[in-house]
């Protein structure tokens, strides 16, 4: 089953390297994905605790919809 999240991220141009850039001037973006459902992690202070979808899953689905040669840097992901 899937669950949507919001991802925030930045779009890395192609050819560029970590010394290219600064993080503030990349575009920034905002977008829902259908993304793996939390699963359960135990519970912490009387609340249960879940894990999200993998990080690589979050990047592999946003690059589908990046030009070719974009890479995003994954700032954040909440279940909507």
């Amino acid at each position: 089953m899937t669950s949507r999240y919001l991802v925030r991220y930045r779009v890395l141009p192609p050819g560029a390297g970590p010394d290219d850039y600064e993080p503030a001037d990349l575009p920034l973006r905002e977008e829902e994905f259908e993304l793996s459902d939390p699963e359960p992690a135990g519970e912490a202070g009387g609340q249960a605790l879940r894990y999200g979808p993998h990080h690589h899953e979050v990047e592999a689905a946003v690059r589908e919809r990046l030009a070719d040669g974009e890479s995003p840097l994954i700032l954040r992901y909440d279940l909507v």
